[in-house]
C-alpha cells in the first residue's frame, strides 16, 4: 500500500511539472539556429508540457500538445554574396564595432513581418515560461513580461564579452578569448592585448550604443496592451532566469559559468541512422573512404565565385576518396568522376558512417558538434562569425585545420588537404575528442529539459543568479571601489604632504630658534 501512495505522489509531482505552457518565440530565419534547439521544444511537449512555437520551421509529426505558429515569409534579400565580399575585412577589432551599429538591423528584419506583430499584439494565451532566443535580440525578453512568465533565453554559440558582462559571466580576457577575436586560450601577448581592446570595446561601448538602440526597438514593436507598465530593457534582462548555452567546453574554451547558466551542446545528435540506399551503397562501397564538404546553411556552396568552385573541383579531383558536396543550384559544374553534388545531404548520418574521412567546412556551431559527436577531422574554411573561433579552437586540439577565407588560395587548400588525409593524427585527436564529449554524466536534451522543468518547479529559480546580476559595468568592474581606493590614496598623499609641510616648517623655525638662542649664549 505505501508503494501505492508513493507512486502517486509520484505522479502528482510528475503531473505538476508537466502542466507548464510554455512560449517559444523564435521568430528568426536562420534554421541552422533554430535546429540545434527544436529537438528540446519537442522532447517538453513529449514530456507533457504545453508548448506553442512561433517560427519559421514546422515540426514534422508534432505531439498534440506541439502548437506551431507559422511566420514563415520568403526572404526579399540573398545575402551571400555580400557575406563572402566582406569577409576579408573582419578583422578582431572590426566586428565589434559593426555589431555595435548594425547588429539590431537582424532584429528589425525579424520584427518587421506581419505575422510576427500580429502575434505581438494578440491576446488570449496565457503563459508560465517564454524561451527566446538571444543573438542580439535582447528586446525579445518583453514577451515575457507580456505574458508575465519566466523568462530562459537560448544562445545559439559562445556568448561574446558583452553578452556575458551583462548577465555578470565571468570574462577574463587574459585567458578567454572573444569569439570575435579568432583566438585560442592559448595566446601570445599581441593577442591578448587585442583581446583586451576586443572585450572593452564590447564593456564600455554597448551599454552607450548597442543597448539604447536595442530600447529602441522595443518601444516601436513590443507596444502590446500593459506595455506602459513595462520595467527598463536592462531590468527585464537582469531578471532572465536561464541561460542554455549550445556550446561545451571540448568545443571551445574552458571558462567559469554562473549557476544559472548551462551547457547544452548536441541535444539534435545521437547516433546516426541508416543512409538513403544510393548513399548508403556509395558510402559502403568506398574503401578509401568519403570525403563531406559543406558550407552549411547560410553560405551556399553554389554562391562561390567561379574562379574557387573550379580551384576545389581541381584538388577533389586528385584524390583517392569519394566526395559529397552540397550543392544547392541546378546550374551543374563539371564535375569530376568522384565527386557527387546534391542539394541536400543527411549530414549527421553521414559524418556518422566509419567511412567518412573529412569534414570540409565553413566552422559553424553545429557542424563543429557534428563533427566532434562522430569523431571525423576538419577541413575549416572558416568565413565569418563564430566560424573562426569554432575552427581555431578545433585546430588547437589537434582535430582540424583552419583556413580562413580570405587567405584561400589553391597551393594552401591542396596542401592542407592532402596534410588532413595522410596524416593520421587528426582522425586519432577528433576520435578522442569524441570521447571527451560523449563523456557527461547526463545527455545535453536531458540536462537542458531538468533545467527548464527546475526553474518550473522553483518560481523562476532566481536564486540561480550571482549578486552581481543586479550590478551596472561600472560596479561590476569594481571601478568605483578603484576611484574610492584612488581617491583615499591621493587624500593621504595630500594629508602626508602638508604634514610634511608643517613639519618641516616647524623643524626650520625651531633650528632658527635654537641657534639663535646658542648665539645669544655665546655672547653673553
Amino acid at each position: 500500500m505505501k508503494y501505492f501512495f508513493f507512486v502517486l505522489l509520484l505522479l502528482m509531482y510528475v503531473s505538476h511539472c508537466s502542466s507548464a505552457n510554455i512560449l517559444a518565440f523564435l521568430p528568426t530565419f536562420a534554421r541552422s539556429h533554430y535546429g540545434g534547439f527544436q529537438p528540446l521544444l519537442k522532447e517538453l511537449a513529449v514530456r507533457g508540457h504545453n508548448v506553442t512555437v512561433l517560427s519559421h520551421f514546422a515540426l514534422k509529426n508534432p505531439p498534440p500538445n506541439y502548437h506551431h505558429i507559422d511566420v514563415s515569409k520568403e526572404r526579399q534579400n540573398d545575402n551571400n554574396f555580400s557575406i563572402l565580399s566582406i569577409a576579408p575585412y573582419l578583422k578582431p577589432l572590426v566586428i565589434p564595432i559593426g555589431t555595435l551599429f548594425f547588429g539590431s538591423q537582424i532584429t528589425l528584419e525579424t520584427l518587421n513581418n506581419t505575422k510576427v506583430k500580429e502575434f505581438i499584439h494578440s491576446d488570449g494565451y496565457q503563459f508560465d515560461v517564454v524561451i527566446f532566443e538571444n543573438f542580439q535580440h535582447e528586446c525579445f525578453v518583453s514577451m515575457s513580461h507580456k505574458f508575465s512568465a519566466h523568462a530562459i533565453q537560448l544562445f545559439p554559440a559562445t556568448p561574446i564579452a558583452f553578452t556575458s558582462q551583462w548577465y555578470s559571466q565571468p570574462f577574463n580576457p587574459s585567458y578567454i578569448p572573444d569569439p570575435n577575436s579568432g583566438y585560442k586560450d592559448q595566446m601570445s601577448l599581441f593577442e591578448r592585448t587585442i583581446n583586451f581592446l576586443v572585450t572593452c570595446l564590447q564593456f564600455f561601448l554597448f551599454p552607450i550604443f548597442y543597448m539604447p538602440k536595442q530600447n529602441e526597438i522595443m518601444l516601436n514593436y513590443f507596444n502590446y496592451t500593459g506595455s506602459e507598465f513595462r520595467p527598463s530593457l536592462e531590468e527585464m534582462t537582469k531578471n532572465i532566469s536561464l541561460t542554455l548555452i549550445n556550446t561545451h567546453f571540448t568545443l571551445g574554451t574552458a571558462r567559469p559559468l554562473v549557476p544559472s547558466f548551462i551547457e547544452v551542446a548536441g541535444m539534435h545528435l545521437k547516433p546516426a541512422s541508416k543512409l538513403p540506399k544510393d548513399l548508403q551503397e556509395l558510402m559502403d562501397n568506398s574503401p578509401d573512404g568519403v570525403v563531406y564538404f559543406s558550407f552549411g546553411s547560410v553560405v551556399k556552396g553554389s554562391h562561390l565565385p567561379k574562379h574557387q568552385v573550379e580551384m576545389f573541383l581541381r584538388q577533389l579531383g586528385q584524390i583517392k576518396q569519394k566526395v559529397l558536396w552540397k550543392w544547392e543550384s541546378d546550374d551543374l559544374p563539371e564535375l569530376p568522376p568522384n565527386v557527387v553534388v546534391n542539394k541536400w545531404f543527411p549530414q549527421v548520418d553521414i559524418l556518422g558512417h566509419p567511412n567518412c574521412v573529412l569534414f570540409i567546412t565553413h566552422g559553424g556551431i553545429h557542424s563543429i558538434e557534428e563533427a566532434v559527436y562522430y569523431g571525423v577531422p576538419m577541413l575549416a574554411i572558416s568565413i565569418f562569425g563564430d566560424q573562426l573561433y569554432n575552427s581555431i579552437m578545433m585546430e588547437s586540439r589537434g582535430a582540424a585545420i583552419r583556413l580562413k577565407y580570405s587567405e584561400l588560395n589553391e597551393n594552401r587548400f591542396s596542401d592542407n588537404l592532402h596534410d588532413m588525409l595522410s596524416n593520421i593524427s587528426y582522425k586519432q585527436n577528433a576520435i578522442k575528442l569524441s570521447k571527451i564529449f560523449h563523456d557527461q554524466p547526463m545527455k545535453p536534451l536531458d540536462k537542458a529539459v531538468y533545467w527548464i522543468e527546475y526553474v518550473i518547479r522553483h518560481n523562476g529559480a532566481h536564486h540561480l543568479k550571482t549578486a552581481g546580476n543586479q550590478l551596472n559595468w561600472i560596479q561590476y568592474l569594481s571601478i568605483d571601489v578603484m576611484l574610492v581606493l584612488l581617491s583615499t590614496m591621493f587624500l593621504i598623499l595630500i594629508i602626508s604632504f602638508y604634514t610634511m609641510k608643517k613639519m618641516y616648517k616647524w623643524f626650520i623655525r625651531y633650528r632658527k630658534h635654537h641657534t639663535e638662542t646658542n648665539d645669544d649664549k655665546k655672547e653673553n
